[in-house]
C-alpha cells in the first residue's frame, strides 16, 4: 500500500505534536487573577437619578444610572440610560465595564453605547473624595476634537457631582456638569 504525501504529512505532524502534548502536564498552571477590591465603589451600587448639562445646550439631560457587580466579580457594570431630547432625537444607552488592573495599579473603564460610541478611560482611584477618569482614546467625533478628564466628586453616599469639558474642532472649550442622587 502506498502512502499519499498528504497522509504522510499528517502522520509526521501528529508525531511531532504528540510529545509536546505529553509534556503539557509539566507546564505551570495559570493562577486565577484576584478579583478587584470594589470596597471604595460599593456606595455606587444601586440606581441613581442624574442630570447632565452641556454649556452649549439649553437644558440638562436626565438619565437613570445603575451600578451592579457582574456575576464574575471582576467588573463593576455601570449603565446610563437617557431619553431623546431635541438636539439628540434618540434614546441613549451607555454601558461601562470597570475593573482594576493589578499590573499598572489603575482602574480601567471600557464603554460602549447603542449609537456606536466607544471609549477607554483610566483612573488612579478615589483621592480626596474625587475619582478622575482620564480618556485614553480621545478620538475626534462629530464636532469634538478632544475631551478633558472626567471628574466625579462624592458629596455623600447618596449624592455625586461631575464635571468635564471638551474642545470643539473650531477650538471652543465647552464645560459639562452633572449631578446624581441615589434613588434606590
Amino acid at each position: 500500500m502506498r502512502t499519499r504525501p498528504c497522509s504522510a504529512m499528517l502522520i509526521a505532524a501528529f508525531l511531532t505534536i504528540t510529545p509536546a502534548l505529553a509534556s503539557a502536564d509539566d507546564a505551570p498552571v495559570y493562577p486565577q487573577p484576584p478579583k478587584p477590591d470594589f470596597s471604595s465603589m460599593n456606595f455606587l451600587i444601586g440606581t441613581w437619578s442624574c442630570s447632565t448639562r452641556s454649556a452649549r445646550r439649553p437644558a440638562a439631560v436626565p438619565s437613570t444610572d445603575t451600578y451592579i457587580i457582574d456575576p464574575t466579580g471582576y467588573y463593576l457594570v455601570y449603565e446610563s440610560k437617557s431619553d431623546a431630547v431635541p438636539w439628540a432625537p434618540f434614546a441613549i444607552d451607555e454601558k461601562f465595564m470597570i475593573t482594576w488592573d493589578p499590573e499598572i495599579k489603575q482602574w480601567g473603564s471600557v464603554n460602549t453605547s447603542n449609537i456606536g460610541d466607544y471609549g477607554l478611560a483610566m483612573s488612579k482611584g478615589w483621592q480626596d473624595g474625587k475619582l478622575v477618569w482620564h480618556p485614553v482614546n480621545n478620538t475626534p467625533e462629530l464636532d469634538i476634537q478632544s475631551s478633558s478628564d472626567f471628574t466625579i466628586t462624592k458629596v455623600s453616599d447618596t449624592k455625586m457631582t461631575n464635571e468635564s469639558s471638551f474642545t470643539t474642532k473650531s477650538g471652543k472649550t465647552v464645560g459639562v456638569t452633572g449631578s446624581c442622587t441615589k434613588s434606590s
